[in-house]
């Protein structure tokens, strides 16, 4: 396996921890609960982050497939790492509100077990997609990101990893906020 899919596989593996043992820290009875400020619920934001991936894992898929169709794709010689290209203390911040896009608001009729399901789902995706791509040179293969700008197609995948963090902490404020 290329250096920069594993590096990525355990970027997600390790995102994916910390997100869930955030979700283990709330009470199960009130992960369905909105904040009193009006913010997202452990529902609303486990909804929100299955949405966001199953784009992610759906347009890298299509551009991924087109690559491949054309026979555009050369072998990757580029093993630097790729998380680091992100502005992680940026992404990480929770005190900058990043609105999110209309596509990845939150899916109101799903339940907690639902949206850990439409996450599970997302996830398997995005982890084939990219070992679909294991070993080849996908650093042309781009795509906007509404405050980031361009991110090639490894760089989504490292933002799907920083994005759970991010929603980690959040879900990690509502169970400090959660009366005991």
């Amino acid at each position: 396996m290329f250096a920069r899919t594993q590096e990525l596989l355990q970027h997600l593996a390790a995102s994916e921890r910390t997100l869930m043992d955030a979700v283990d820290a709330v009470p199960i009875e009130r992960r369905a609960l909105a904040p009193a400020n009006g913010g997202w619920s452990v529902a609303n934001v486990l909804s929100h982050l299955a949405r966001t991936e199953g784009q992610i894992g759906a347009f890298l898929q299509r551009l991924l497939r087109t690559a491949l169709a054309d026979g555009s794709l050369p072998t990757a010689n580029d093993a630097s790492p790729v998380v680091p290209t992100l502005p992680a203390e940026r992404l990480l911040d929770r005190g900058e509100r990043l609105a999110a896009p209309e596509f990845a608001l939150p899916d109101a009729a799903h339940d907690v077990a639902a949206a850990l399901a439409a996450l599970q789902r997302a996830r398997c995706r995005l982890r084939e997609v990219l070992l679909a791509a294991d070993g080849l040179d996908t650093r042309r293969l781009v795509r906007a990101h509404h405050v980031l700008g361009e991110l090639t197609f490894e760089q989504w995948i490292a933002f799907a990893g920083f994005h759970q963090q991010r929603h980690a902490a959040q879900i990690r404020a509502l169970a400090a906020a959660a009366p005991s």
